[in-house]
């Protein structure tokens, strides 16, 4: 397998629309990740805050935590203190903890410096084992294109698409993302997320057909070839992590009205499953 170590160029998230696009159209309610965590630690991600002030915020009081956050970010923190009132609310000048209320309080982790307003997910507990964490860039094979194009029904030539693959590693396994466009207005129709094993063999996918039939979002227009990047996998990170058969990937899953993390996976029985985390960030005071 020839791969190189590279931050995502088509993959990067693009700032301006990462806001206006819908989550996985395709959910699935097998819960596997969910279970998998309380399996073996007893509780699920949830969300939490960089604020570039103070640290991360988390809703849980601990001792420490462990981050499931953006390529490049601290993997966990120690307390620092809490913050409440006043303080909440100067947080959520920055479109960050929307749901709660001066009443709240907020944990403050250390993640060393360099935070910027964002979102990760967190546990207060680590999982048993090890753990990597990861994002580089695959290159497909003429070979693996073809067993795609096969496994969903697309043509295998004449078409206009865009193919991309990711592994936290080299060597292991890998997520194929893979968009089909109109030829006749170029607007996405259908993407495909696909998993392989380290010798390309495919494991399992998903497929969303259909998507130039209806609006891709509130009040932005259906992506076309030209904005490659925009799609509905957004990757953030990868993570190998034990318990699970499979890679997470971490994804942007937010909407127009609110801001989303998800953790995407397949189950051992080859089917897609998503942990989402949604904050509603349109009544945020300011």
């Amino acid at each position: 397998m020839s791969l190189r170590s590279a931050l995502l160029g088509t993959f990067a998230i693009a700032i301006l629309c990462a806001s206006q696009l819908p989550a996985q159209q395709n959910p699935v309610s097998e819960k596997y990740i969910e279970n998998t965590f309380q399996a073996q630690i007893g509780e699920v991600p949830k969300m939490g805050w960089f604020d570039p002030d103070r640290g991360f915020l988390a809703g849980q009081n601990a001792g420490e935590i462990t981050l499931y956050g953006p390529l490049g970010i601290a993997t966990g923190g120690r307390k620092t203190g809490e913050i409440s009132g006043a303080e909440i609310r100067s947080v959520q000048r920055l479109l960050l903890a929307c749901e709660l209320s001066s009443r709240d309080s907020l944990t403050v982790f250390d993640v060393g410096p360099g935070a910027v307003p964002g979102r990760a997910l967190y546990t207060t507990k680590k999982l048993p084992g090890q753990t990597r964490s990861g994002l580089v860039s695959v290159q497909l094979e003429p070979e693996w294109i073809v067993a795609v194009n096969r496994a969903l029904g697309w043509p295998s030539s004449g078409a206009l698409r865009r193919d991309e693959a990711v592994a936290v590693r080299p060597e292991s396994f890998f997520y194929s993302v893979h968009k089909l466009y109109s030829s006749t207005t170029g607007l996405l129709r259908e993407e495909a997320i696909v998993l392989h094993g380290s010798n390309g063999q495919i494991i399992g996918f998903d497929v969303t057909r259909n998507l130039d039939s209806k609006p891709f979002c509130d009040g932005c227009g259906n992506p076309g070839y030209e904005h490659g990047n925009i799609g509905l996998y957004r990757p953030m990170n990868m993570f190998e992590l034990p318990g699970f058969s499979y890679p997470l990937m971490l994804m942007d899953t937010g909407t127009v009205e609110g801001r989303a993390l998800s953790l995407l996976t397949f189950t051992p029985r080859g089917k897609l499953d998503e942990l989402r985390v949604y904050e509603y960030v349109v009544n945020c005071p300011q």
